[in-house]
């Protein structure tokens, strides 16, 4: 088995996302079953302050620093880092399944004629390898996946996946250099970034999220506000997104957003597999619905059948009652 494992950090707003923590420790768990290295790779410009705070969770935090990975683009990034694996020679990198983990990753994998396994919820051993867990059609299926032990495997998970352990290594810093290249056909020409304060909806561990059974978008205040209350997030179906009624970073789905949050709310939802292929890995699943035939029942843990304006105002008042008792 070839020495190392690799866990791609992400930043946001210069900061480690907690999914690439996540990762680290899952990949601390598969390094050790096979006596590895296990290397965090950070990748930007002025990054260096924040490889220490990562040196905990892995052996060695391999530094890729140059003004031309300052933000993210594939070709710039998809060079620097085929430098990197050329060098190194992982048998397993890991990645979060986030919209740069879904565009950077296929690209790697078909570079080195890599096998490629996307949106993965767990690991498990099996003789002297690895074996993937991945939901198919909205988690009617779970599928465990083999990879050739001579080729390099690139992994993307749901964030959510696995919890964060508290790092105990001390993780040597290494600086490398590699060529970034720029495809000369693309010129970005600005970056328009949408700062938001609401956490992040991939990563949030409550989702409470509206359908078209909503019935308007005045009616998402009582979901902001229980959301609020458990310091989660609101999310949308696809057909709430396309009348206007929320913005499309609310949306969870196949075109939407991938969510694995401990706690999925699901009000006013029919749960058509657009929308459960992105939320059937929640840990616990609520559906609030008044038909009782609506597909969504299928994957709630519980279920209460009633019409959400009736259920939600409830709900509401007992988290605020709960939450000053506390």
């Amino acid at each position: 088995m070839p020495k190392d494992v690799f866990v791609f950090v992400e930043l946001k707003e210069g900061a480690v996302r907690k999914v690439s923590l996540e990762l680290l420790s899952k990949g601390k768990e598969i390094a050790g079953r096979f006596s590895s290295a296990l290397c965090a790779v950070l990748m930007g410009h002025n990054v260096k302050n924040v490889a220490a705070t990562i040196q905990s969770y892995s052996d060695k935090v391999i530094v890729v620093d140059n003004e031309n990975l300052a933000d993210y683009r594939w070709d710039a990034y998809t060079s620097a880092f085929e430098g990197l694996l050329k060098k190194y020679t992982p048998f397993a990198i890991l990645g979060g399944s986030t919209i740069t983990g879904k565009d950077f990753f296929p690209r790697l994998a078909a570079r080195f004629n890599g096998a490629m396994v996307s949106d993965a919820v767990g690991v498990d051993f099996h003789n002297s390898g690895v074996k993937i867990k991945k939901p198919l059609f909205g988690g009617k299926i779970i599928s465990w996946i083999t990879c050739s032990e001579d080729s390099m495997i690139f992994i993307t998970f749901r964030p959510n996946s696995f919890g964060v352990e508290k790092g105990s290594l001390n993780g040597e810093i290494i600086e490398e250099q590699f060529e970034v290249v720029k495809d000369p056909k693309m010129n970005i020409v600005g970056i328009e970034k949408n700062v938001s304060e609401k956490v992040d909806l991939q990563e949030a561990d409550f989702i409470i999220c509206g359908g078209r059974g909503m019935k308007g978008p005045e009616h998402f205040q009582v979901l902001e506000e229980i959301a609020g209350i458990m310091g989660g997030r609101v999310g949308a179906s696809r057909a709430v997104v396309d009348s206007k009624w929320r913005e499309y970073e609310d949306q969870v789905g196949k075109s939407g957003k991938t969510v694995s949050p401990k706690l999925y709310i699901g009000c006013g939802i029919s749960g058509a597999l657009h929308h459960t292929m992105g939320m059937d890995t929640s840990k616990v699943i609520v559906a609030i619905n008044k038909d009782p035939n609506a597909p969504i029942f299928h994957y709630a843990d519980y279920g209460i059948v009633d019409d959400a304006f009736a259920v939600l105002p409830v709900l509401r008042e007992a988290l605020k009652r709960t939450k000053e008792e506390i």
